[in-house]
């Protein structure tokens, strides 16, 4: 199981996926993400494109986030992120089953602050497809902060006045943290 770190919810248990589906980011990564951005997260607006149980955005809710999106496109992890959804009683999270690149079709403009990616190990394609769509149709705020988990530790990036500005290893995966140069 896993747990939400703080705020609110601190402690409260996550049913997760098979893990044959999905890969939970670990408790001192979160907490490490969290911990970098705890001082700005009140009132914003989060996006987790491959949520899995949906603790990302859960965890951004407990403290003090405004709004959560969660997209998954697996059906068995969706009905998860529904049950976590409902054992908290959150109102301010938005499920979707569909997958990353669909959703990002249809996503508004400048309307997330963070943004978090954590796509499939082996697909990088998938990724740097994902983040230029982000960038592309301007689906983050100006001053927003994109967030990507990986097990890549050379991943370059410098679309238009996005840039790697910030890299942390944690065991084997590696957090790594974009932001617009304007």
């Amino acid at each position: 199981m896993l747990r939400i770190i703080a705020g609110k919810y601190r402690s409260r248990l996550l049913e997760q996926p098979n893990k044959s589906i999905t890969r939970p980011t670990i408790d001192r990564a979160r907490e490490a993400i969290f911990s970098s951005i705890q001082f700005s997260i009140e009132g914003k607006e989060f996006l987790d494109l491959f949520s899995g149980s949906g603790s990302f955005c859960l965890e951004a809710l407990s403290r003090g986030a405004k709004h959560a999106t969660c997209i998954e496109k697996n059906r068995e992890a969706f009905n998860v992120i529904l049950k976590n959804k409902a054992s908290l009683g959150e109102k301010n999270l938005d499920v979707f089953n569909t997958d990353a690149l669909s959703f990002l079709n249809k996503a508004p403009s400048e309307f997330y602050d963070y943004i978090y990616l954590d796509p499939p190990f082996k697909d990088k394609e998938l990724l740097l497809e994902c983040l230029n769509k982000i960038i592309e149709r301007k689906i983050i705020k100006n001053d927003g902060l994109i967030i990507v988990e990986s097990d890549w530790s050379d991943l370059k990036y410098d679309y238009q006045d996005y840039r790697i500005t910030k890299v942390k290893k944690y065991g084997k995966i590696y957090i790594y943290y974009l932001q617009n140069n304007f």
